[in-house]
């Protein structure tokens, strides 16, 4: 009768242990990844790729051939226009008082002087044309190298842009199978650590051995540490899935 008693409260102990562990799904809270527990890993749900490849243009790696078009574009205006610089236009305006002195006489008139002044103004307007025929001819070549320099810069974007959607992928999927694994883990230590509590009240009412707790307690601390080692890998996916993508992941599950 003792031993169906005991056998039931082992059964009861693990159970208790395996609720605490495997319980309905909840909603992970804004929290850092240190204080994520299994149950936030279970619950967590990915964005769509297509939405973590939309968001990945915003990558600076990525913006960068962005600034480097516009640029080009600028480039490109101001070679079709290069042309301006063959023609040269000035004009010019004066205003300004004309006086001089005359003096007269004759043999009937003594000599006397005569004070006159006048305003004056005028202007001038005048063009040049001046085409060096090696930079007139060059211009065509210019302008179609700025043309590819400008598609040069697109097709590095898409090129890079790809690199981050392949990267995107492979942690994604990373991420799945992780938390696939990290769920059969965390059930693992459950159990271990259910065992462990059974094996050591059964040691302390003298109805177990040392050493067999001391089997349960190594078998405790693998199951700990291969679930920390699988939780290490899964968050550091986690966390370089959302710089890359620029996608908050860990923060919209609340």
């Amino acid at each position: 009768m003792n031993k169906v008693h005991n056998m039931r409260k082992k059964l009861l102990s693990i159970l208790v242990f395996l609720s605490i562990y495997i319980a309905p799904p909840v909603h992970a809270q804004e929290n850092s990844v240190a204080e994520m527990t299994p149950e936030d890993y279970i619950s967590l749900k990915l964005p769509p790729l297509d939405s973590l490849f939309e968001n990945a243009k915003k990558n600076p790696v990525v913006q960068i051939h962005d600034t480097k078009k516009e640029e080009g574009i600028g480039l490109l205006k101001k070679e079709k226009k290069s042309w301006l610089k063959y023609l040269s236009v000035g004009a010019g305006y004066h205003y300004g008082i004309q006086a001089y002195t005359s003096g007269y006489s004759d043999s009937a008139t003594p000599l006397y002087y005569q004070y006159n002044n006048n305003a004056m103004s005028y202007y001038n307007v005048g063009g040049a044309i001046s085409v060096p025929l090696d930079d007139l001819f060059d211009r065509k070549r210019r302008i179609n190298n700025q043309k590819l320099l400008i598609k040069e810069s697109e097709l590095e974007k898409e090129q890079k842009l790809d690199e981050l959607k392949q990267l995107i992928i492979e942690l994604y999927s990373s991420i799945i199978s992780n938390i696939s694994v990290l769920k059969l883990k965390a059930e693992y230590m459950a159990f271990a650590n259910a065992q462990y509590q059974v094996g050591e009240s059964d040691f302390l009412n003298g109805k177990g051995d040392a050493s067999a707790l001391s089997s349960m307690k190594q078998i405790q601390i693998n199951a700990a540490s291969d679930y920390e080692i699988n939780r290490a890998t899964l968050n550091s996916s986690l966390l370089k899935l959302e710089v890359i993508s620029r996608t908050p992941i860990l923060k919209r599950n609340k």
